[in-house]
């Protein structure tokens, strides 16, 4: 359960998913994606229950296990969050040296590899306010993807594309799905979670349809 003052923004929902899995959340705007996804980095903490990803679970976790929790997960959001002083391949770079990787035969074959992925090998010099809502996303992916992550999380990653740049996203995030990454997605659309073909979980008013009960403690 999570709550913002008076307002309840999540109400006892228990799921889980498994390593690998693709999983879709499809709800209306207000039905508590993005706090789903808050309470899975760690970006907010629960008011009653527990959040366990991984090893990580909430309640009992340092800045440092944090900040490492966060290492595990690539997250795509529906507004890119690009820094826009900085070129594709600095932005898509700097999640590589905030592992902690500098020395440059470390980081440029991970971004030029991550760029090549998402077919934006040639936009590498280029700086986000160049780029399509298209591209900014597929950097933004880029960005996501380029540690290897086993498990992307994705809000509405599709809401601010039209439909071919929306199609072209869908198509990559199952490319990188089909590596074996795990793929958390939340949408309004049901057209999106159907395209990527995981299972889907409906969430409305707070609450899960047709949510699995989470592992017996101990597994």
């Amino acid at each position: 359960t999570k709550r913002y003052g008076e307002r309840l923004a999540l109400d006892s929902v228990s799921w889980h998913m498994e390593e690998g899995e693709c999983l879709v959340f499809v709800g209306p705007s207000g039905a508590g994606k993005t706090t789903l996804l808050k309470l899975i980095t760690h970006e907010a903490q629960p008011t009653s229950g527990t959040v366990t990803v991984g090893t990580f679970r909430s309640g009992r976790l340092s800045r440092a296990q944090r900040a490492l929790l966060r290492r595990t997960l690539g997250i795509v959001y529906e507004d890119f969050r690009l820094l826009n002083d900085r070129t594709v391949f600095e932005n898509v770079a700097l999640a590589v040296r905030i592992m902690g990787q500098f020395r440059t035969e470390e980081v440029v074959p991970r971004v030029l590899y991550a760029l090549q992925e998402c077919g934006l090998q040639h936009k590498q010099s280029a700086f986000p306010g160049e780029l399509s809502a298209g591209e900014r996303q597929r950097a933004a992916i880029a960005r996501a993807i380029v540690n290897r992550p086993p498990l992307i999380l994705a809000d509405e990653p599709t809401g601010a594309l039209e439909k071919r740049s929306a199609d072209e996203v869908l198509e990559l995030l199952k490319r990188i799905r089909g590596e074996g990454a795990g793929l958390l997605l939340v949408t309004t659309r049901d057209d999106v979670a159907a395209s990527l073909g995981g299972r889907t979980l409906r969430l409305d008013d707070g609450r899960v349809e047709g949510a699995l009960p989470p592992p017996e403690l101990g597994r």
